[in-house]
Protein backbone atom coordinates (compact mmCIF):
# COMPACT_ATOMS: atom_id res chain seq x y z
CA UNK A 1 0.00 0.00 0.00
CA UNK A 2 1.60 3.33 -1.09
CA UNK A 3 2.39 5.95 1.78
CA UNK A 4 -0.39 8.58 0.81
CA UNK A 5 1.74 11.26 3.08
CA UNK A 6 4.65 10.13 1.05
CA UNK A 7 2.78 11.09 -2.58
CA UNK A 8 1.32 13.92 -1.16
CA UNK A 9 4.35 15.54 -0.37
CA UNK A 10 6.24 14.65 -3.87
CA UNK A 11 2.99 15.77 -5.31
CA UNK A 12 2.97 19.06 -3.55
CA UNK A 13 6.96 19.59 -4.34
CA UNK A 14 6.26 19.15 -8.32
CA UNK A 15 3.64 21.76 -7.85
CA UNK A 16 5.98 24.15 -6.74
CA UNK A 17 8.70 23.14 -8.93
CA UNK A 18 6.23 23.67 -11.93
CA UNK A 19 5.35 27.53 -9.54
CA UNK A 20 9.34 27.88 -10.03
CA UNK A 21 9.31 28.09 -13.80
CA UNK A 22 6.20 30.24 -14.06
CA UNK A 23 9.10 33.12 -14.66
CA UNK A 24 11.05 31.81 -17.56
CA UNK A 25 7.55 30.58 -19.05
CA UNK A 26 6.34 33.69 -18.45
CA UNK A 27 9.03 35.33 -20.37
CA UNK A 28 8.69 32.83 -23.06
CA UNK A 29 5.15 33.59 -23.46
CA UNK A 30 6.41 37.36 -24.04
CA UNK A 31 9.04 36.56 -26.85
CA UNK A 32 6.26 34.41 -28.66
CA UNK A 33 4.11 37.64 -28.85
CA UNK A 34 7.18 40.12 -29.61
CA UNK A 35 8.58 38.14 -32.37
CA UNK A 36 5.03 37.93 -33.72
CA UNK A 37 5.13 34.12 -34.06
CA UNK A 38 1.33 33.49 -34.68
CA UNK A 39 1.45 36.00 -37.12
CA UNK A 40 4.40 34.64 -38.88
CA UNK A 41 2.81 31.11 -39.13
CA UNK A 42 -0.96 32.34 -39.62
CA UNK A 43 -0.97 31.98 -43.35
CA UNK A 44 0.54 28.44 -42.88
CA UNK A 45 3.35 26.43 -41.67
CA UNK A 46 7.01 27.30 -42.73
CA UNK A 47 9.79 25.72 -42.07
CA UNK A 48 12.77 26.78 -40.37
CA UNK A 49 15.11 28.73 -42.75
CA UNK A 50 12.00 30.50 -43.63
CA UNK A 51 11.48 31.87 -39.90
CA UNK A 52 15.30 32.26 -39.54
CA UNK A 53 15.39 34.64 -42.73
CA UNK A 54 12.00 36.35 -41.37
CA UNK A 55 13.04 36.73 -37.95
CA UNK A 56 16.71 37.94 -38.59
CA UNK A 57 17.41 35.07 -35.80
CA UNK A 58 20.57 32.72 -34.87
CA UNK A 59 19.09 29.95 -36.38
CA UNK A 60 20.26 27.29 -33.54
CA UNK A 61 18.48 29.61 -30.74
CA UNK A 62 15.34 29.74 -32.87
CA UNK A 63 15.17 25.97 -32.92
CA UNK A 64 15.82 25.79 -29.52
CA UNK A 65 12.93 28.46 -28.65
CA UNK A 66 10.56 26.82 -31.45
CA UNK A 67 11.32 23.42 -29.35
CA UNK A 68 10.24 25.46 -25.90
CA UNK A 69 7.00 27.13 -27.55
CA UNK A 70 6.17 23.49 -28.62
CA UNK A 71 6.22 22.14 -25.23
CA UNK A 72 3.85 24.80 -24.43
CA UNK A 73 1.40 23.88 -26.56
CA UNK A 74 2.31 27.36 -29.47
CA UNK A 75 3.47 25.65 -32.07
CA UNK A 76 3.91 21.90 -33.61
CA UNK A 77 6.32 19.81 -36.33
CA UNK A 78 4.51 19.06 -39.50
CA UNK A 79 5.33 15.72 -40.75
CA UNK A 80 7.58 17.61 -43.21
CA UNK A 81 9.80 19.35 -40.93
CA UNK A 82 7.48 22.51 -40.73
CA UNK A 83 6.46 24.43 -38.08
CA UNK A 84 2.72 25.34 -37.52
CA UNK A 85 1.36 27.19 -34.95
CA UNK A 86 -1.72 26.06 -32.79
CA UNK A 87 -4.80 27.01 -32.10
CA UNK A 88 -3.24 27.92 -28.25
CA UNK A 89 -0.75 29.47 -30.11
CA UNK A 90 -2.65 32.01 -32.38
CA UNK A 91 -4.48 33.17 -28.81
CA UNK A 92 -0.86 35.34 -28.25
CA UNK A 93 -0.84 37.41 -31.60
CA UNK A 94 0.59 40.48 -30.74
CA UNK A 95 -2.72 42.16 -31.57
CA UNK A 96 -4.75 39.92 -29.14
CA UNK A 97 -5.90 40.66 -25.65
CA UNK A 98 -3.95 37.87 -24.60
CA UNK A 99 -0.97 38.87 -26.16
CA UNK A 100 -1.19 42.46 -24.60
CA UNK A 101 -1.43 41.45 -21.34
CA UNK A 102 1.58 39.19 -21.49
CA UNK A 103 3.55 41.99 -22.83
CA UNK A 104 2.31 44.16 -20.21
CA UNK A 105 2.41 41.97 -16.97
CA UNK A 106 6.10 39.63 -17.90
CA UNK A 107 7.39 42.90 -19.38
CA UNK A 108 10.01 44.48 -17.48
CA UNK A 109 8.47 46.92 -15.58
CA UNK A 110 5.97 44.57 -14.29
CA UNK A 111 8.92 41.92 -13.98
CA UNK A 112 10.66 44.32 -11.69
CA UNK A 113 8.47 44.68 -9.00
CA UNK A 114 7.86 40.93 -8.50
CA UNK A 115 11.57 40.98 -8.24
CA UNK A 116 10.88 42.84 -4.89
CA UNK A 117 8.23 41.07 -2.92
CA UNK A 118 10.05 40.66 -0.08
CA UNK A 119 10.99 44.50 0.17
CA UNK A 120 7.49 44.92 0.08
CA UNK A 121 6.75 42.88 2.60
CA UNK A 122 8.82 44.36 5.05
CA UNK A 123 8.23 48.15 4.07
CA UNK A 124 4.68 48.43 2.70
CA UNK A 125 6.24 50.12 -0.70
CA UNK A 126 5.44 49.17 -4.26
CA UNK A 127 7.67 47.02 -5.76
CA UNK A 128 8.54 49.22 -8.37
CA UNK A 129 9.26 51.80 -5.88
CA UNK A 130 11.59 49.49 -4.45
CA UNK A 131 13.27 49.21 -7.15
CA UNK A 132 13.67 52.84 -7.50
CA UNK A 133 10.85 53.79 -9.83
CA UNK A 134 6.94 53.99 -9.32
CA UNK A 135 5.69 51.62 -12.12
CA UNK A 136 3.40 54.41 -13.67
CA UNK A 137 6.27 56.62 -13.65
CA UNK A 138 8.18 53.83 -15.75
CA UNK A 139 5.54 53.28 -18.27
CA UNK A 140 5.94 56.76 -18.94
CA UNK A 141 9.24 56.04 -20.42
CA UNK A 142 8.39 52.55 -22.16
CA UNK A 143 4.81 53.26 -24.31
CA UNK A 144 5.13 49.53 -25.52
CA UNK A 145 4.93 47.94 -21.91
CA UNK A 146 2.56 51.17 -20.91
CA UNK A 147 0.61 50.64 -24.10
CA UNK A 148 0.13 46.47 -23.15
CA UNK A 149 -1.21 47.64 -19.92
CA UNK A 150 -3.70 50.19 -20.77
CA UNK A 151 -4.88 47.75 -23.82
CA UNK A 152 -5.49 45.09 -20.44
CA UNK A 153 -7.19 47.79 -18.28
CA UNK A 154 -9.74 48.68 -21.29
CA UNK A 155 -10.32 45.01 -22.04
CA UNK A 156 -11.15 44.80 -18.31
CA UNK A 157 -13.58 47.95 -18.21
CA UNK A 158 -15.24 46.53 -20.91
CA UNK A 159 -16.84 43.43 -18.91
CA UNK A 160 -18.43 46.26 -16.70
CA UNK A 161 -19.96 48.73 -18.56
CA UNK A 162 -23.06 47.13 -20.21
CA UNK A 163 -24.02 46.54 -16.55
CA UNK A 164 -22.70 49.81 -15.33
CA UNK A 165 -25.16 51.92 -17.84
CA UNK A 166 -27.81 50.05 -16.15
CA UNK A 167 -27.08 50.69 -12.83
CA UNK A 168 -26.39 53.82 -12.97
CA UNK A 169 -28.43 56.75 -14.46
CA UNK A 170 -25.26 58.95 -16.52
CA UNK A 171 -28.00 61.25 -18.39
CA UNK A 172 -28.69 62.83 -15.61
CA UNK A 173 -25.44 64.82 -15.67
CA UNK A 174 -24.18 67.63 -18.37
CA UNK A 175 -20.06 67.83 -17.34
CA UNK A 176 -19.04 64.61 -16.84
CA UNK A 177 -14.92 63.93 -15.72
CA UNK A 178 -13.28 61.05 -15.74
CA UNK A 179 -10.32 61.37 -13.46
CA UNK A 180 -7.61 58.48 -14.79
CA UNK A 181 -9.68 57.77 -17.41
CA UNK A 182 -7.21 55.41 -19.77
CA UNK A 183 -7.96 55.13 -22.71
CA UNK A 184 -11.41 56.53 -22.88
CA UNK A 185 -13.27 52.80 -23.11
CA UNK A 186 -15.41 53.93 -20.35
CA UNK A 187 -16.33 57.46 -20.85
CA UNK A 188 -16.91 57.28 -24.70
CA UNK A 189 -19.69 54.42 -24.01
CA UNK A 190 -20.91 56.88 -21.07
CA UNK A 191 -21.12 59.48 -23.79
CA UNK A 192 -23.47 57.43 -25.78
CA UNK A 193 -25.39 56.84 -23.36
CA UNK A 194 -25.88 60.52 -22.33
CA UNK A 195 -26.37 62.13 -25.24
CA UNK A 196 -26.94 66.20 -23.87
CA UNK A 197 -23.86 65.43 -21.70
CA UNK A 198 -20.07 66.37 -22.60
CA UNK A 199 -16.90 64.81 -21.26
CA UNK A 200 -13.92 65.39 -20.02
CA UNK A 201 -11.04 62.63 -19.49
CA UNK A 202 -7.96 63.72 -17.51
CA UNK A 203 -4.88 61.64 -16.98
CA UNK A 204 -1.15 61.36 -17.55
CA UNK A 205 0.16 63.14 -20.65
CA UNK A 206 0.78 60.24 -22.10
CA UNK A 207 -2.35 57.91 -21.51
CA UNK A 208 -3.81 60.80 -22.97
CA UNK A 209 -2.16 60.52 -26.08
CA UNK A 210 -3.45 56.65 -26.10
CA UNK A 211 -6.91 58.11 -25.62
CA UNK A 212 -6.65 60.50 -28.74
CA UNK A 213 -5.50 57.64 -30.82
CA UNK A 214 -8.25 55.45 -29.42
CA UNK A 215 -10.95 58.08 -29.89
CA UNK A 216 -10.16 58.41 -33.48
CA UNK A 217 -9.69 55.08 -34.06
CA UNK A 218 -13.60 54.85 -32.80
CA UNK A 219 -14.67 57.67 -34.44
CA UNK A 220 -12.55 56.43 -37.92
CA UNK A 221 -10.89 59.43 -37.92
CA UNK A 222 -13.52 61.82 -36.80
CA UNK A 223 -13.69 64.41 -33.96
CA UNK A 224 -16.22 64.13 -31.19
CA UNK A 225 -16.78 67.56 -29.84
CA UNK A 226 -18.19 65.97 -26.65
CA UNK A 227 -15.14 64.41 -25.33
CA UNK A 228 -12.52 66.62 -24.62
CA UNK A 229 -8.71 65.63 -23.05
CA UNK A 230 -7.07 66.97 -20.53
CA UNK A 231 -3.13 65.83 -19.16
CA UNK A 232 -2.29 66.36 -15.52
CA UNK A 233 -1.66 64.41 -12.37
CA UNK A 234 -4.30 63.78 -10.20
CA UNK A 235 -2.83 63.77 -7.37
CA UNK A 236 -1.68 67.26 -7.48
CA UNK A 237 -5.14 68.08 -8.73
CA UNK A 238 -7.97 67.86 -10.97
CA UNK A 239 -9.83 69.88 -13.26
CA UNK A 240 -13.18 71.49 -11.94
CA UNK A 241 -16.51 72.42 -13.41
CA UNK A 242 -17.81 68.34 -13.80
CA UNK A 243 -21.27 67.80 -12.14
CA UNK A 244 -19.97 64.22 -12.06
CA UNK A 245 -16.63 62.97 -11.66
CA UNK A 246 -16.10 59.39 -12.10
CA UNK A 247 -13.12 57.30 -10.59
CA UNK A 248 -12.79 53.85 -12.09
CA UNK A 249 -10.53 51.19 -10.89
CA UNK A 250 -7.80 54.01 -10.05
CA UNK A 251 -7.79 53.97 -5.82
CA UNK A 252 -7.22 50.11 -5.60
CA UNK A 253 -3.94 50.93 -7.30
CA UNK A 254 -2.58 53.56 -4.78
CA UNK A 255 -2.04 53.60 -1.06
CA UNK A 256 -4.50 55.23 1.29
CA UNK A 257 -1.96 58.64 1.50
CA UNK A 258 -2.78 58.70 -2.23
CA UNK A 259 -6.04 57.73 -2.43
CA UNK A 260 -7.22 59.83 0.65
CA UNK A 261 -5.13 62.90 -1.57
CA UNK A 262 -6.96 61.81 -5.13
CA UNK A 263 -10.43 62.45 -3.41
CA UNK A 264 -9.64 65.34 -1.42
CA UNK A 265 -8.15 67.00 -5.01
CA UNK A 266 -11.86 66.06 -6.49
CA UNK A 267 -13.39 67.48 -3.32
CA UNK A 268 -11.70 71.03 -4.08
CA UNK A 269 -12.43 71.09 -7.81
CA UNK A 270 -15.95 69.86 -7.88
CA UNK A 271 -18.74 72.53 -7.33
CA UNK A 272 -21.63 72.03 -4.63
CA UNK A 273 -23.78 69.13 -5.45
CA UNK A 274 -21.52 67.03 -8.05
CA UNK A 275 -21.60 64.16 -7.77
CA UNK A 276 -18.95 61.52 -7.30
CA UNK A 277 -18.82 58.18 -8.67
CA UNK A 278 -16.53 55.21 -7.88
CA UNK A 279 -15.94 52.26 -9.20
CA UNK A 280 -13.67 49.24 -8.22
CA UNK A 281 -12.90 46.13 -6.55
CA UNK A 282 -13.70 46.01 -2.71
CA UNK A 283 -12.67 43.34 -1.12
CA UNK A 284 -15.17 41.06 1.34
CA UNK A 285 -15.90 42.79 4.97
CA UNK A 286 -14.00 40.24 7.45
CA UNK A 287 -16.53 38.10 9.75
CA UNK A 288 -16.43 36.27 12.86
CA UNK A 289 -12.04 37.30 13.01
CA UNK A 290 -11.33 35.71 9.34
CA UNK A 291 -8.25 37.11 7.85
CA UNK A 292 -8.15 40.66 6.47
CA UNK A 293 -9.29 39.70 2.36
CA UNK A 294 -6.59 37.00 1.89
CA UNK A 295 -5.83 37.37 -1.42
CA UNK A 296 -3.21 36.87 -4.10
CA UNK A 297 -4.87 39.12 -6.27
CA UNK A 298 -4.72 41.94 -3.45
CA UNK A 299 -1.38 41.57 -2.99
CA UNK A 300 -0.25 41.77 -7.14
CA UNK A 301 -1.90 45.07 -7.12
CA UNK A 302 0.31 46.11 -4.04
CA UNK A 303 2.89 44.95 -5.31
CA UNK A 304 2.82 46.62 -8.68
CA UNK A 305 1.62 49.84 -7.69
CA UNK A 306 1.28 49.82 -3.54
CA UNK A 307 -2.14 50.09 -3.99
CA UNK A 308 -4.75 48.19 -1.80
CA UNK A 309 -7.95 46.24 -2.03
CA UNK A 310 -10.20 47.94 -0.18
CA UNK A 311 -13.53 46.99 1.68
CA UNK A 312 -16.43 49.04 1.17
CA UNK A 313 -16.37 50.38 4.56
CA UNK A 314 -12.83 51.46 4.59
CA UNK A 315 -13.86 52.89 0.95
CA UNK A 316 -16.91 54.98 2.63
CA UNK A 317 -14.66 56.32 5.39
CA UNK A 318 -11.92 57.64 2.55
CA UNK A 319 -15.01 59.24 0.70
CA UNK A 320 -16.27 60.62 4.37
CA UNK A 321 -13.27 61.79 5.28
CA UNK A 322 -12.69 63.89 2.02
CA UNK A 323 -16.31 65.95 2.83
CA UNK A 324 -18.50 63.65 0.20
CA UNK A 325 -21.65 62.30 1.19
CA UNK A 326 -22.68 59.20 0.71
CA UNK A 327 -25.85 58.44 -1.15
CA UNK A 328 -25.63 55.31 -2.74
CA UNK A 329 -23.64 52.03 -2.56
CA UNK A 330 -24.17 48.94 -5.39
CA UNK A 331 -22.21 45.93 -4.50
CA UNK A 332 -21.05 43.04 -7.30
CA UNK A 333 -23.23 45.04 -9.86
CA UNK A 334 -20.98 42.96 -12.30
CA UNK A 335 -18.59 40.11 -12.73
CA UNK A 336 -15.05 40.79 -13.40
CA UNK A 337 -11.43 40.14 -12.00
CA UNK A 338 -13.08 40.54 -8.28
CA UNK A 339 -16.45 41.64 -9.44
CA UNK A 340 -17.30 45.28 -9.44
CA UNK A 341 -18.72 47.43 -7.38
CA UNK A 342 -19.64 51.25 -7.46
CA UNK A 343 -20.36 53.86 -4.84
CA UNK A 344 -22.13 57.31 -5.22
CA UNK A 345 -21.28 60.15 -3.33
CA UNK A 346 -22.23 64.29 -3.23
CA UNK A 347 -20.33 67.19 -2.21
CA UNK A 348 -22.12 69.03 -0.19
Amino acid sequence: MADTSTATAQQAAQELRDALQAGFTAQLLRAFVRLGIADLLADGPRDLPALTKALGAHPGALAGFLGACAGEGLVEGEADGRIAVTDRGLLLRPSGSLGQQALWVAGPGASRTYEHITEVVRTGKSGGEAAGQHLYDYYAAHLEEATAYEEVMSELTEGCIDALLEAYDFTAHRRIVDVGGGRGTLLARVLERAPEATGLLYDAPYVVDMARGAQKARTEGGEDGRLEFAAGDFLESVPGGGDLYVIKSILCDWGDEEAARLLRNVHEAAPAGAELLIVDWFRPEPRDGAAQGLSSGGFFIWTLLGGRLRTATEMEDLVRTAGFKITRREPDFAPGFFSWNFLAATRD
